[in-house]
């Protein structure tokens, strides 16, 4: 019978005795609110003990390591693209190559420079003319393997660039680009 008593002492849950220090029991929500507590602070110290043993193994990998260095940039590569201001009233301009077999050259130069130097927009264009006939003798003294290609036009653009600075004399034009680079066999 003793057996029996102690069975159902262990499993009654509707009896509450009070504990013999006098203090209440506590409620489902504090109960609850414990619990999560107690979950909360189990996550957290999981994420502490992961974060701190990446941390300590990566340290640990990279001792040897020198890790990646900066290389260098050159100013020329460094340096932010200024905004310019085109002239464009050169046109579109036509001619012939000097070539055996007649080559036409059509071209729509642009003229880059800066917009803050309200003298050289004068000069520019005063300078129109001077522009097409350095345009056209530049094209019309050259054969057009000398003229096509990626790598002829950047050149083209340089020695044409320094041709057009000489005369300049309120300022440098800064780049000049095609809109329009065709070379078409008659």
């Amino acid at each position: 019978m003793a057996d029996q008593d102690d069975m159902f002492d262990e499993g009654d849950v509707g009896v509450e005795e009070p504990s013999s220090s006098g203090q209440k029991r506590v409620g489902f929500l504090g109960g609850m609110l414990i619990q999560v507590l107690k979950w909360v602070g189990i996550i957290l110290g999981g994420i502490i003990f992961i974060v701190t043993v990446v941390v300590v193994t990566l340290r640990i990998m990279n001792q040897g390591n020198t890790g990646q260095q900066r290389i260098p940039v050159a100013e020329e590569y460094a340096s932010e693209v200024p905004v310019l201001t085109w002239y464009s009233d050169v046109g579109e301009l036509r001619g012939s190559t000097n070539d055996d077999v007649s080559t036409s050259f059509i071209i729509l130069p642009h003229l880059g420079y800066d917009g803050e130097l309200e003298r050289l927009t004068t000069e520019l264009i005063a300078r129109r003319i001077q522009f097409v006939g350095i345009f056209n003798r530049y094209f019309g003294t050259r054969t057009t393997d000398e003229l096509e290609g990626p790598e002829n036009q950047i050149r083209v653009e340089r020695e044409l660039l320094e041709e057009i600075n000489r005369i300049l004399r309120s300022g440098q034009v800064r780049d000049i680009v095609f809109e329009v680079y065709q070379f078409l066999p008659l």
